[in-house]
């Protein structure tokens, strides 16, 4: 499903966030970086006992009663403004309610923006912010134990914090239980909070380890120290994530003062999204945030302003890690600016793709702007960013590891100031349709178009959207060229690079000024169509599925359904079977897909759907052990992008050119990732039975472009795989448009599923010297699959490990991770599973982490499971269990898994049955039998000479 206000920020890397969500099966998505939510809330309420706190809540609710609103329950009032389906209200105390509704989509979202972030942090206080947004998890005296709450209601929680604004997300069950349970829980927390002095010691661990981990990387430093210079006084100057300094010196007082500043209802505002009732909805809105006082006191007025750049500006930055980096960044107009519309299609066009609005990181198609002579292996991409008061453009490059990068910096700096005088109306149509792409597809997804909204509410107004898409299509070649020579020129550049002028151009940004009367005479487009409601259980679904089978292999899976905005989801994958694996070029595997739906001309020519804008699309990803085609479509132009799919597949048409610049990149991309902690004590175990990490590399810088044309014929040649879609369709005429291209490539063999892995226990440790963070990822393989009879109870230890044994131990209780994730997946083809654990940390910390973990396991075998922990356990599954059904795309995900394994989604249905029959003996004695730490295989990364043993 989407929502309307419940993703993180597409295609933005925040300065940071925060998320909880309890679908923890893909070992990336289990909290990772945010288990700390689950900690312990504790409230101070002036020393009162038991009777203080009852008479305390029921003073809170009766004063709830007496300043609720006067007007009459059942009453909505008409919007102040509604525009293509979001419709904006007003409380009293000055709380902006925006309403998203579509009774089409399973689950509800809200979200509670708060219009303060780092650029309002006072002196001394750099990432208060942030840490405040860790901290508002601590706890009410309505809702003492956060972390149960969440869990019991089945709720996905978020938080994200930026130089804006400070936004707090929840996404649950559509249910008038969630909806008033929600809104009083953030209401309360708004209000209520107290916060002790054990609670922020705790917390600032997780906040500091999040910090150096942000240290890492060479591009995130040069980044923040070009900001720094490229804002003197301003605090967009200062990182979102604070200083150690700073945060080391926090205490509650100046938290507390911060929040009674900020958090306001005038300073706020709530956005419910997805399947709710608006009256509903807004009467509880009513009774809880309605109660809360006016302020008395305004927030400080913000004075500080940047006085016009005279000239360029450089900043080195030396390092140990990673590979020269050479960057550049101007100054330009804010978000809300109406040079903003030219100075994003201005990037856009220069780049030939589509940048995004905050912290987009997009890479160029090619290396054209500069000589391939001095980029080498390296790479080139840039972003823009359009805050409240400024905005700025970037551009970085890197080089190959023994160059130096102000070569890369004069060609960067040259391709920049003169691309304006050659930028063709060609170049800006081609941008704006990108740009108003991008646009559209986000109103298609409620939960992407919820993430702008909260973007262009922080900049003012959330009808800045609309406003800013009518910019976009006015946009000419002449007001690009008018935009770069006021912006993009020496006098307003700072330079980066890690490893007398004359009379300078003063440029001074103009303050954002949006008449109310802009908003007047932007068209205004129909509103999005909304999809169908399908119960989000395994046999409900099941009964909408038409499967088949072709003689050669394939297999085909339809879930024919109303969608929003009519799209379709389809996806093809191609296997290999084992006899042809070991004999494939790994790195044709990885170059294979991208060279499919390459952007050339003539693949793009074949995949265009005319009138089609942005609604026709194609990308391809490498599997284990084959390539998948994903195919997003509006359904009248689904049949054709099926027919020109076709066409790709059968007669490829990449070049050898375009094999050498792809071959280079991914060779740059591995090699960094072999100097970063994370990626590689990740790559490392994920090689277990393959190549290793320098294997692949040397793998694929060797590759020749006739053994990309050779692994393109086994895998059409030996058809294995399947064909599943999701969306509006008739199952039929899909089935007989796809049939004759997919049963014209006969395979010749028998399909051999993966074999068993066989896997000793061992632990490796890559030094990399000078990296502040580290990585231990660890995989246990368990002779358990899917048909075992041990594999329900194991799942269920599993969840019971690493909800109340395994997160305690190195997030909550300690402070020594921000960053793990873990989950236990059956590996298809074998009758085994896995389970992967990753966790960061400090360098210095890696022995107390890798201690930790151990612990876990241990207390399988020295503490009894409860029946409050198999209950929890069970509760959890079970939400898992439905979460797959929330959204077309993950539909479309666990369609294709089950197709892939002969399964259907009765076998799900029968899972969650036997997984609530699990007794707790059962359980106890599956963690006992098969999870055990000394069984894992484990890689440790970092500056591993830096662990502290402190023991000694």
């Amino acid at each position: 499903m989407s929502l309307a206000a419940s993703s993180l920020w597409s295609q933005t890397t925040e300065t940071s966030r925060t998320k909880l969500t309890l679908e923890s099966v893909s070992p990336l998505r289990y909290p990772a970086r945010l288990g700390y939510l689950l900690k312990e809330k504790v409230l101070r309420i002036n020393n009162l006992g038991t009777a203080g706190v009852l008479s305390t809540r029921l003073m809170l609710s009766i004063a709830c009663l007496l300043t609720v609103h006067a007007r009459l329950a059942g009453e909505i009032p008409e919007p102040a403004y509604e525009i293509e389906g979001v419709s904006e209200y007003q409380l009293d105390n000055g709380l902006k309610v925006l309403f998203v509704p579509d009774s089409s989509i399973p689950t509800l979202t809200v979200n509670v923006i708060i219009r303060a972030g780092s650029r309002h942090e006072p002196y001394g206080k750099k990432g208060i912010a942030h840490l405040l947004e860790h901290m508002m998890f601590k706890g009410t005296v309505a809702f003492p134990d956060v972390r149960n709450v969440i869990r019991r209601n089945g709720w996905s929680m978020q938080a994200s914090t930026w130089n804006d604004f400070t936004n707090y997300e929840s996404t649950m069950p559509g249910t008038r239980e969630n909806l008033e349970k929600i809104i009083h829980f953030e209401a309360d927390r708004f209000a209520n909070l107290r916060l002790t002095p054990s609670q922020l010691t705790e917390e600032l661990k997780i906040v500091l380890n999040e910090n150096t981990n942000a240290k890492a990387s060479p591009e995130n430093v040069l980044t923040e120290q070009m900001l720094s210079v490229a804002f003197p006084w301003h605090n967009y100057g200062r990182a979102t994530i604070g200083n150690q300094g700073d945060l080391s010196k926090m205490t509650v007082d100046s938290l507390e003062a911060f929040r009674r500043t900020y958090y306001r209802a005038d300073n706020a505002t709530i956005v419910l999204a997805g399947r709710f009732e608006p009256q509903l909805a807004m009467d509880n809105i009513q009774t809880h945030f309605g109660g809360l006082k006016y302020p008395e006191r305004a927030p400080p007025i913000e004075s500080t302003v940047d006085p016009p750049q005279s000239g360029e500006r450089r900043i080195t930055v030396r390092g140990m890690a990673g590979k020269p980096v050479a960057a550049i960044l101007y100054h330009g107009p804010a978000g809300a600016h109406e040079d903003f519309a030219a100075f994003e299609i201005f990037l856009s066009a220069m780049m030939d793709t589509t940048p995004g609005y905050l912290w987009a990181q997009e890479r160029f198609r090619s290396a054209a702007l500069v000589s391939p002579e001095i980029l080498g292996d390296g790479q080139l991409w840039g972003r823009i960013s359009g805050l409240k008061q400024r905005g700025f453009v970037e551009l970085y490059g890197t080089m190959p590891t023994d160059s130096a990068p102000e070569p890369l910096l004069d060609e960067l700096v040259a391709a920049t100031e003169h691309f304006a005088e050659k930028v063709t109306r060609a170049q800006v149509r081609s941008a704006k349709r990108r740009v108003l792409a991008r646009m559209q597809s986000q109103l298609l997804d409620l939960r992407e178009f919820a993430v702008e909204l909260r973007y262009w509410e922080s900049l003012g107004d959330w009808r800045l959207y609309f406003l800013h898409r009518d910019r976009v299509k006015n946009v000419r070649v002449e007001d690009v060229q008018r935009v770069a020579k006021r912006y993009l020129h020496r006098d307003n550049r700072t330079e980066g690079l890690y490893f007398a002028r004359s009379e300078p151009v003063l440029t001074t940004i103009q303050e954002p000024h949006v008449p109310p009367e802009s908003f007047d005479g932007f068209h205004r487009e129909s509103t999005i169509s909304v999809g169908e409601w399908i119960e989000p259980e395994p046999l409900a679904v099941e009964s909408r599925v038409i499967r088949r089978s072709f003689p050669n292999g394939v297999k085909v899976a339809l879930l024919q359904k109303r969608t929003r905005g009519s799209m379709v989801h389809a996806r093809l994958t191609f296997r290999l079977d084992s006899t042809v694996m070991p004999v494939v070029n790994t790195g044709a595997l990885l170059l294979l897909p991208k060279l499919i739906t390459s952007t050339n001309a003539k693949a793009a020519a074949r995949l265009r759907v005319p009138g089609s804008v942005g609604h026709g699309t194609t990308f391809g990803s490498t599997t284990v052990d084959g390539l998948s085609i994903t195919i997003r479509s509006q359904k009248e132009h689904f049949l054709t992008m099926l027919k020109r799919l076709d066409h790709l597949l059968s007669e490829p048409c990449f070049t050898q050119e375009e094999f050498e610049t792809l071959k280079r990149t991914n060779v740059a991309s591995l090699e960094r990732r072999s100097r970063l902690p994370y990626p590689s004590a990740n790559e490392h175990l994920r090689r277990i039975g393959a190549k290793s990490l320098q294997e692949e590399l040397d793998s694929l810088k060797s590759l020749r472009f006739a053994e990309i044309l050779d692994c393109y014929q086994q895998l059409t040649g030996s058809v294995h795989g399947e064909f599943v879609a999701v969306g509006e369709f008739e199952p039929e005429t899909v089935i007989a448009k796809v049939a004759p291209p997919l049963d014209r490539w006969q395979s010749e063999r028998e399909f051999g599923p993966p074999d068993s892995y066989q896997v000793e226990p061992e632990s490796t440790e890559l030094q990399i010297d000078g990296s502040p963070s580290a990585c231990i990822a660890g995989d246990l393989y368990i002779q358990v699959g899917r048909d075992h009879p041990d594999y329900v109870a194991l799942l269920v230890a599993h969840r019971v490990w690493m909800l109340r044994r395994l997160i305690p131990r190195i997030s909550q209780d300690v402070g020594l991770s921000y960053y793990y994730s873990n989950s236990l997946q059956p590996l298809p083809g074998t009758n085994q599973s896995r389970v992967s654990l990753r966790a960061t940390c400090d360098s210095v910390r890696l022995l107390e982490l890798k201690r930790a973990i151990a612990d876990s396991f241990d207390s399988l075998h020295s503490t009894e499971i409860t029946v409050d922990e198999l209950s929890l356990a069970k509760e959890q599954l079970a939400n898992s269990s439905r979460m797959k059904f929330w959204s077309d795309k993950s539909l479309l995900s666990s369609l294709a898994e089950t197709t892939s394994e002969d399964r259907s989604f009765i076998y799900e249905s029968n899972l969650t049955r036997r997984i609530n029959e699990a007794g707790l003996a059962d359980v106890q004695q599956a963690g006992q039998n098969y999870l055990n730490f000394d069984q894992m295989v484990i890689a440790v990364a970092g500056d591993v000479a830096l662990t502290a043993d402190l023991d000694q």
